[in-house]
């Protein structure tokens, strides 16, 4: 039975016309796409309904596995550069009729939560501006198409505001660098890092408040009242332990997040906290525990980094105490679970 893509789940989610954009930019005939989409129980027709979503997981893999179907291992990348804020409905347009990008990049990452869940999207402006984007479900995987698409779907919408002179100063992707880069620095125009401890745009400050020539303060008004009426999340997160999970890992490009930094961003007491866990059935420690081995596991099966430099991202002092914490939560030394995963000894 095909499941009703608009029926709220316990599952992160995305609105399915995202997933409809990147289908019709892909050069497959359409038994294919049928099989792709039935591999996830999923009919073609179940993604046109105004109001659809789908599981994040389900859009991951599809996107990965549309990449693959192509032969294209450069096809989220590819493709962001063709896209325009139709994609992305209000948002997008209000991006794109901003003032300028510091209130464009703002405004998007306000309204992220009304395209998809398990995500965060922030900004950071001063001297070093840059945006961020973050898939906060370490479960959640393959990650490289989605995250090449998202950042340079944000790159294009920048275009869209600020014209040909802007070019964004860096790039960073958390996960490891491809065999071929040229595709990557030349869709961005400036140099791009991998390996990194986050998904950025990196910004020269002076683009930060330049003026943007198509700037439009009545869409944008308009688009905002429409973002204002679908904020009742129908697919919001609905336990605690999952409120404190997406903290966690919305915590972690900083120092490795502590009880005193995730109560304060949730704006509890520790007490509360630790009450409300119970009352799910864990603690604190044990979840900050398995996202610090959920997160290295990730970069492990994702990054070309040397066990010692996965330990020490994920916030461990030493490798001999992260291979025992590593295996007592997955059953399988760090190394052991990397060549388990690439289907042979580590070289």
């Amino acid at each position: 039975m095909t499941p009703d893509l608009t029926e709220p789940q316990r599952v992160p989610r995305i609105q399915a016309k995202i997933l409809r954009g990147i289908l019709n930019g892909a050069p497959l005939p359409e038994s294919t796409v049928e099989a792709l989409l039935g591999a996830e129980g999923i009919r073609p027709g179940d993604l046109d309904h105004v109001d659809a979503t789908l599981p994040f997981a389900a859009y991951l893999r599809l996107f990965d596995n549309i990449a693959q179907a192509i032969g294209r291992d450069t096809f989220g990348l590819d493709l962001s550069s063709r896209m325009g804020p139709e994609l992305v409905g209000p948002a997008g347009y209000i991006f794109v009729a901003s003032s300028d990008l510091t209130q464009a990049v703002r405004a998007l990452a306000s309204s992220v939560f009304t395209i998809q869940d398990a995500t965060t999207f922030e900004v950071q402006t001063g001297s070093a501006p840059h945006v961020r984007y973050r898939i906060t479900d370490n479960d959640l995987t393959p990650r490289r198409q989605d995250v090449e698409f998202s950042l340079g779907y944000v790159d294009r919408l920048i275009r869209l505001l600020l014209g040909p002179r802007y070019v964004p100063a860096e790039v960073w992707f958390e996960h490891a660098r491809p065999a071929r880069l040229g595709r990557h620095e030349a869709v961005f125009g400036c140099p791009v890092f991998f390996d990194q401890q986050v998904n950025a745009l990196w910004f020269r400050p002076e683009d930060m408040d330049r003026r943007a020539a198509q700037a439009d303060p009545n869409l944008v008004a308009l688009m905002q009242h429409y973002i204002q009426l679908l904020d009742q999340r129908s697919h919001a997160i609905t336990t605690f332990t999952e409120d404190v999970r997406q903290t966690l890992s919305a915590l972690s490009e900083g120092p490795e997040p502590g009880l005193d930094r995730v109560t304060a961003r949730l704006g509890i007491s520790a007490s509360t906290l630790g009450r409300r866990l119970r009352a799910e059935g864990t603690t604190f420690r044990e979840l900050a525990r398995r996202h610090r081995i959920d997160r290295a596991a990730r970069m492990l099966l994702e990054t070309r980094l040397s066990i010692l430099e996965v330990a020490e991202r994920a916030g461990y002092v030493e490798t001999a105490s992260f291979t025992r914490a590593f295996q007592a939560v997955m059953g399988q030394s760090p190394r052991a679970y990397r060549a388990a995963a690439i289907g042979g000894p580590l070289r």
